[in-house]
């Protein structure tokens, strides 16, 4: 049996696949979408999926700055001795810096829905650092509220992304 879809979900599934349709003509290379695995306390992993709008914002330092908007989601882990049962979808905004030479490194904040003992209230920060090769960047990220409610246990994870 299935569950009926709700008008906000089919709006929000709309957008999600129109939006990038719309900037695609005049932003090349400002999407990008990933996917990888999230561990936390005791080495729990789970996938992980993620898609940012990077707009450039300006050079700095021989590098550059860009806007990232984007949502995290991260499946909920069946077998945890936890409380992580539960997905969570975190969306974001932060900066990020891209070097010619490949080194990328962002931080970001956001608000989530869904409450595991991993990520377990608003906000959530991210942090990013990694390499990008053209398109293919691989990340090492890492959620976290910074203690700010307890438990604080946050999501590290390893994902590779495409840009397009």
């Amino acid at each position: 049996m299935s569950r009926p879809i709700h008008a906000p979900a089919r709006l929000l599934a709309l957008l999600a696949l129109t939006l990038p349709c719309a900037f695609a003509a005049h932003a090349a290379d400002r999407f990008e979408v990933g996917a990888g695995v999230s561990f936390t306390r005791d080495n729990e992993d789970t996938p992980v999926f993620a898609a940012a709008w990077l707009p450039e914002w300006r050079e700095y330092r021989g590098g550059t700055l860009r806007w990232e908007i984007g949502a995290m989601h991260v499946r909920g882990r069946s077998d945890s001795h936890y409380d992580n049962f539960d997905d969570v979808t975190v969306v974001h905004a932060g900066l990020r810096y891209e070097r010619p030479s490949g080194l990328v490194a962002g931080f970001g904040a956001g608000v989530q829905s869904g409450k595991t003992e991993a990520l377990s209230g608003d906000p959530q920060f991210i942090s990013t650092f990694g390499w990008r090769w053209n398109r293919f960047s691989l990340l090492a990220r890492h959620i976290s509220n910074a203690s700010i409610h307890q438990p604080n246990d946050g999501e590290t994870m390893l994902q590779a992304a495409w840009r397009f």
